[in-house]
């Protein structure tokens, strides 16, 4: 019998303890530039949007464990004061979970419970070399833009 992966609104402090053995698995699969740019958690700075109510994390967990998260940065957009926005800061299934459509079940959750806070607009990008467009697409999300990053 296999167990449901079930999705919640967690407190950063009990998410931050959990979660921890994921951020170096996500790391590694998901990052460019691992040879000159470390992974380096600032949980101060999580810590102070925690503090802020900025935070929204998402943990999905099966049988009591975290094996998936989206947390996102809620703000007021700076070019539309009065449209309350989230800014995905990271996502990320544990591969031996991305059966199920657990990626889409997450941002249903995530969708949903943002909405509940006010949130108007969802921002989110997808890696190139891993591509999550056709599940936002299913969600329907459209691309608006495109990212370009440079090492210097």
């Amino acid at each position: 019998m296999s167990i449901a992966t079930t999705f919640h609104v967690e407190a950063w402090s009990q998410f931050k303890r959990e979660s921890a053995h994921l951020w170096p698995r996500h790391w590694e699969e998901i990052a460019l530039d691992r040879d000159r740019i470390k992974l380096n958690i600032d949980y101060a700075q999580y810590d102070w949007l925690d503090a802020q109510g900025a935070l929204h994390v998402v943990a999905a967990r099966s049988d009591g464990s975290i094996i998936g998260y989206h947390l996102s940065i809620i703000r007021p957009h700076l070019h539309y004061a009065d449209s309350l926005s989230a800014f995905t800061d990271v996502y990320f299934v544990a591969p031996e979970f991305r059966k199920g459509r657990t990626g889409l079940k997450l941002f249903q959750f995530v969708e949903k419970t943002l909405k509940a806070r006010g949130v108007q607009k969802m921002f989110t990008g997808t890696k190139l070399h891993h591509d999550m467009g056709r599940l936002f697409e299913r969600l329907g999300w459209r691309e608006t833009e495109r990212l370009y990053t440079k090492v210097i």
